[in-house]
């Protein structure tokens, strides 16, 4: 069995994980509603599972799995949107199967309180941050994405626990 995060594309359903069984694609299949499509995050690695389908059967906008892969993937960012029920796993192994979700994503989900946006701009290594403190998970994720689309030298974009 492994952990899951599901982002429910109703924002009046909260996030909440879930214990699958990593060869039961009918279960992931059900937490998405149809056929699976899959984006990769990176910092940390994690695999976000999508209706493949959910735009042509008109699903809702999700907006917390969009703004999540704008943020761990800016290959992402601004390109596309995300319909319909998703759900969070670690990278897969050496033999294909999916980890459980990153404790990094379990810990800033479900038990930070405070959030801070740091960003990388092109040619630093290093990430920097301000003293902007969010409240909310989303309204950091929301925060940083419109950072990174605002101002083109920031090519990469974090959401850390504020100190």
């Amino acid at each position: 069995m492994i952990t899951a995060i599901v982002l429910p594309a109703d924002l009046r359903t909260p996030i909440r994980t879930v214990e699958l069984d990593k060869h039961d694609l009918n279960a992931y299949r059900g937490l998405v509603g149809g056929s699976l499509e899959i984006i990769t995050f990176e910092r940390p690695e994690a695999t976000l599972y999508l209706n493949d389908e959910g735009k042509l059967e008109g699903l809702p906008l999700n907006q917390r799995a969009t703004l999540m892969a704008a943020v761990h993937n800016s290959a992402f960012r601004g390109r596309d949107v995300i319909t319909g029920d998703a759900f969070l796993v670690g990278p897969a192994d050496r033999h294909g199967d999916d980890l459980s979700v990153p404790k990094e994503l379990v810990t800033l989900l479900f038990r930070t309180q405070r959030f801070r946006v740091l960003t990388q701009t092109e040619g630093d290594p290093e990430f920097y941050g301000n003293l902007l403190v969010y409240n909310h998970w989303l309204n950091a994720y929301a925060g940083a994405v419109e950072l990174a689309q605002r101002l083109p030298q920031v090519e990469e974009v974090r959401v850390v626990a504020a100190e």
